[in-house]
């Protein structure tokens, strides 16, 4: 019987988990600047502080450069989307206007952005844009055309200057487990295509938030990851750098977890049928020689519906249980009930077979 139960709940739960949307909450993507084969990047500083609520970012991010040529020039390109309020950058402390790639300039052959191409790849076809892969997840890239990037121009006199860019981020939501993960991202995989690299510098301020986070880029070579950390790099740690939050729930919650709904259903199904047998026999006694039995018949109607019910209702006392962090995110659990057609003729075989056996029992005692 319990092997029975088991079988028929992994089956439940694989459909249960059909046709989903995305676990993923997009929110800000960002990442390193693409630079100029006619600049040098000798250090990218990223200063990053948390909001009190860890719904907010604040980025600010610098680049020393060194140019070889003057004049007006365009020395990096950018990729930001999603981010709250303006994106707004400096030149030697002097702002500067962020535009859009005009749709003229689809591809960088004569174009003001020929100087990157070693950034992007050429188009498979004629009039289509070059385009560059960025990270925002291992072992995942995407693919953007240059028109997704943005621009400004600068006069810049040969030597070194300071590119700043100020923004705030909007947290990135991953509810594919049953808790939410909360995290910012930022890609560092244009890195790759500078020039040269000389260093990475990263400060993550959690002052305001105050609790403890986890990164993709291992331990901080100063401070720790509740307060104040900073990383130092001579070379890219990883294609993308990741903050991850995941909030702290209840022990009770993470036993619930550990048994998940189908141990859940088991158990209480177990109970349930267990009752509903001892019931039989009860009725056996009082009526043996009775040809029907109602108890089977009203049991084995009303045990398999209550059953995938009680499926249902596990995760909904799962995430109660977790409270507001759950993700929710469990599919259309309803689909279940399609199961009531097979598994209510199983049951009823296995109760009435039962039955039988008790009311030979009964009789040959007699």
């Amino acid at each position: 019987m319990r092997t029975f139960l088991i079988l028929i709940f992994s089956i439940i739960m694989q459909l249960s988990f059909a046709n989903m949307a995305s676990p993923i909450r997009e929110g800000t993507i960002s990442s390193s600047a693409f630079s100029s084969r006619d600049i040098d990047i000798f250090k990218e500083k990223i200063h990053i502080a948390i909001d009190k609520e860890y719904k907010t970012a604040a980025y600010v991010i610098e680049y020393f450069i060194k140019t070889d040529v003057d004049g007006k020039q365009i020395p990096l390109l950018f990729h930001a989307r999603g981010y709250k309020g303006d994106f707004k950058i400096w030149v030697d402390n002097q702002e500067v206007k962020l535009l859009d790639i005009p749709s003229e300039y689809r591809t960088t052959y004569n174009a003001p952005f020929e100087k990157f191409s070693s950034s992007f790849r050429l188009p498979s076809r004629q009039g289509e844009s070059e385009t560059v892969v960025i990270y925002w997840e291992k072992n995942s890239g995407f693919v953007y055309e240059l028109n997704d990037l943005k621009y400004f121009e600068a006069n810049l006199t040969k030597g070194e200057h300071k590119i700043r860019i100020e923004y705030t981020a909007k947290v990135w939501t991953d509810v594919s487990d049953w808790v939410k993960k909360y995290s910012f991202r930022y890609s560092l995989s244009p890195a790759k295509n500078w020039k040269s690299f000389g260093s990475l510098e990263i400060i993550l301020d959690v002052t305001a938030f105050n609790s403890l986070l986890t990164t993709n880029i291992g331990q901080p070579t100063i401070g720790k990851l509740d307060s104040v950390a900073i990383w130092n790099f001579s070379k890219l740690p990883a294609d993308y750098f990741e903050i991850i939050y995941t909030p702290k729930i209840s022990g009770f919650a993470k036993a619930l977890i550990v048994i998940t709904p189908v141990g859940l259903t088991v158990i209480i199904a177990i109970l349930i049928v267990l009752l509903h047998f001892f019931s039989i026999k009860k009725f056996r006694k009082n009526e043996p020689t009775k040809k029907y039995s109602w108890v089977v018949i009203a049991g084995s109607i009303v045990i398999p519906f209550l059953i995938l019910i009680i499926y249902m209702i596990s995760y909904v006392l799962i995430d109660n249980a977790i409270g507001k962090e759950a993700s929710s995110y469990h599919g259309y659990t309803f689909l279940i009930l399609i199961l009531y057609p097979l598994l209510l003729p199983i049951y009823w075989l296995i109760m009435w077979w039962t039955d039988r056996i008790i009311k030979r029992k009964i009789n040959n005692a007699l």
